[in-house]
């Protein structure tokens, strides 16, 4: 896609800083210093790449003004949001009521090409169309030379004119449709400022560039681009974006060496320079034997850090590769040992219990009759739903039925605090749904279609959104990689670093085979590639695959283990494990990655034997040390070997405090220990 995005000069300054969050910074305080020497807080527009970064930019910038004043600081997306609130009487979709539609949209949908219509027969091919679909709509590209894009290119454009002829459009035409306003008679009712500092430069798509001249005009204009830390913008575009831009005026940003040791692995990754010792942080290297056992290794370690004086879990972030179940399975391993997390790219309606029996009131409600009520469905009270089925509003019988049959009472008992505002969240979400099935044309204001519309916000909870921040809760935060870009933690955890997960192969879509991706020149993603074009976007040389295809996607992964490095601000922790959850449990590689690194960066350890600082990880030990001890002493009396139990002592000894402050649960393993050691000894049989 590199050679069809438009040049683009800029009356205005770039700053390039050099890799690293603390560069990005300090650059940011000079450049938003310099401009308050000419201009009131109010008149200077902080426009981010990712609505993720604001609260981080917010905070940066906040320290350089005085009492209550706060930086003006939004994304492109949530600016462009604004500015069609104010001059666009159509309504924008939520992603929730948009998959909605696609999804009814498409099932009559009929294709063209024979490829496209065998593949529609899959379980899976809505949602695959519909990201390759999502991601030409947000960059506004037209595929011109494959029959099968121009087909689905044809579908979006048709499901666009269906949406406006109701009213309606989809957050993936927000900077397209903000920008018509910004370039017409209107862009005086929705700017409001003099200058504008625009960060996370390097990502900007060419669309995004053409939002961000049009909404500076003939204002100051400040951009910052740090070098070699495109993760999104070089998904879909090669080199760094200093090929596609010219400014009136260019220079560099403020650079000091790593003042931490994972500021200085994240430079590593980055650009493959070593640098010398900070001597400050910690980078280690935690290894498991499988991928749960990692989980639960993360979790204990987790326990440990929020244990000392003064850590919270919001302190800390687990960075996966993607987004979706990668995501959803360490949510789920976390809340297994009590641990609260919270994401940016996934929500919590797939495993909330509050939104399960919602779902199930639901399911009740759509039935006609009572043989079409799940077998599954936990009891509910059919009285109470029957007096909702004569309500008019099904927004209004939903809140009613919620606050009657005291939902929200058990959600706050049963959970905890943290949880319970998830849980709060996600059921006003599902009231949100049943409103917006009342005040839109396209579908039928019935049980039944929210019933639809509440299985499938369960079934897809997974995929990432990538239109807005969601609201957090105080928990570990748990994201892919490129959703922590530009965050500072406290901790960070880099899991699975594993040879398969990085690099991994090059993947881009399940809706055609990687090979025929990488031939096709008009994919909206990164395809036909040269040597060159691979020099120009990454320092880094981690493969000696020939193929620049390859090459390419192997520094990419690179790049994004960097992303993630530099989000730690104290500790770093590389995870792996040795084994795949597979039945032949094949070895697993570590990443060449990590490998490298630990060669070549002193400070990069294995982590020390981790104190049992959680009651799950007591439990697990305990029980699995004591069957431990007692088949060496079986062994011993068989082999005439020595076995001391002064070791033995000494860790059940660590465990004994936790125990003690367990209460009921501590006894609880104690009669499990009494039992396995009165089996083993033959006293009781099974």
């Amino acid at each position: 896609m590199s050679d069809h995005s438009p040049h683009r000069r800029f009356d205005g300054t770039l700053v390039t800083a050099p890799f690293g969050g603390e560069n990005v910074e300090r650059t940011a305080r000079d450049e938003y210093r310099a401009l308050l020497d000419e201009h009131d807080s109010e008149d200077v527009l902080v426009v981010t790449g990712a609505p993720t970064s604001t609260d981080t930019f917010r905070e940066t910038l906040g320290e350089e003004l005085s009492g209550a004043a706060t930086p003006y600081v939004t994304s492109l997306v949530v600016h462009a949001t604004d500015v069609l609130n104010q001059t666009d009487d159509r309504v924008i979709l939520s992603d929730a009521l948009r998959r909605e539609l696609l999804h009814r949209f498409l099932e009559e949908y009929e294709w063209d090409t024979e490829y496209l219509q065998q593949a529609s027969e899959q379980p899976s091919f809505i949602e695959d169309v519909d990201a390759v679909m999502s991601t030409i709509s947000w960059q506004t590209v037209t595929p011109d030379e494959t029959p099968e894009l121009r087909d689905i290119t044809a579908a979006l454009d048709a499901f666009h004119e269906w949406l406006a002829e109701h009213g309606h459009m989809e957050r993936g035409q927000l900077i397209s449709e903000a920008l018509d306003v910004l370039t017409g008679d209107a862009r005086g009712d929705v700017v409001d400022f003099e200058a504008v500092l625009a960060f996370e430069f390097e990502e900007f798509f060419p669309l995004d560039r053409a939002y961000l001249d049009a909404l500076a005009g003939d204002c100051d204009l400040v951009c910052i681009a740090e070098e070699n830390a495109s993760v999104r913008r070089t998904w879909v575009e090669t080199g760094p974006v200093t090929d596609y831009v010219s400014f009136s005026e260019s220079r560099r940003g403020a650079s000091e060496t790593s003042s931490t040791r994972p500021a200085a692995t994240a430079s590593y990754f980055a650009d493959e320079t070593a640098p010398a010792d900070p001597e400050t942080g910690s980078v280690s290297v935690l290894a498991t034997d499988s991928s749960d056992e990692q989980l639960a290794e993360v979790a204990n370690e987790i326990e440990s850090l929020v244990g000392r004086s003064g850590w919270n879990y919001d302190d800390i972030a687990v960075a996966t590769k993607q987004s979706g179940s990668a995501v959803t399975d360490t949510i789920e391993a976390f809340e297994q040992t009590g641990i609260p997390a919270e994401s940016t790219t996934v929500t919590g309606f797939g495993d909330d219990p509050a939104i399960r029996e919602l779902l199930a009131a639901v399911r009740y409600l759509a039935a006609d009759d009572e043989d079409e009520v799940p077998d599954r469905a936990p009891e509910i009270d059919t009285e109470r739903l029957d007096r909702v089925h004569e309500m008019d509003s099904l927004e209004d019988g939903l809140r009613w039925w919620a606050t009657d049959s005291g939902l929200k009472e058990r959600i706050a008992e049963r959970a905890t605090p943290l949880d319970a505002r998830a849980q709060f969240g996600n059921v006003k979400r599902a009231f949100r749904m049943a409103e917006l099935l009342e005040d839109t044309a396209f579908v039928d204001a019935t049980w039944e279609s929210v019933e639809e519309m509440l299985e499938r916000a369960h079934e897809y909870a997974p995929q990432q959104n990538q239109t807005s921040a969601t609201d957090l809760n105080g928990g570990v935060r748990v994201d892919h990689l490129q959703a922590i870009k530009n965050e500072s933690f406290r901790a960070v955890f880099l899991v699975n670093l594993v040879d398969s997960e990085y690099p991994g192969d090059p993947f881009l879509t399940r809706l055609f085979p990687t090979e025929r991706v990488a031939a096709m020149p008009d994919y909206p993603g990164v395809t036909e590639l040269d040597e060159p074009d691979v020099d120009a976007t990454f320092p880094t040389t981690s493969t000696a695959s020939s193929r620049p295809f390859a090459r390419y996607h192997t520094e990419h992964a690179r790049r994004r283990l960097a992303i993630g490095a530099d989000a730690a601000d104290e500790h770093l922790y590389c995870c792996l494990y040795e084994f795949e959850d597979t039945a032949l449990e094949e070895r697993a590689q570590a990443s060449r990655f990590l490998t490298e690194a630990y060669d070549r960066l002193p400070w990069v350890t294995d982590a020390d034997d981790p104190h049992i600082t959680s009651e799950q990880a007591a439990e697990d030990f305990l029980l699995s040390r004591v069957d431990d001890a007692l088949a060496q002493v079986r062994r011993a009396n068989s082999q005439d070997l020595t076995v001391s139990l002064d070791e033995l002592e000494a860790e059940l000894g660590e465990i004994q405090d936790l125990l003690d402050q367990s209460g009921a649960r501590g006894e609880d393993l104690r009669k499990a220990l009494r039992a396995r050691v009165e089996f083993a000894n033959g006293e009781v049989r099974r």
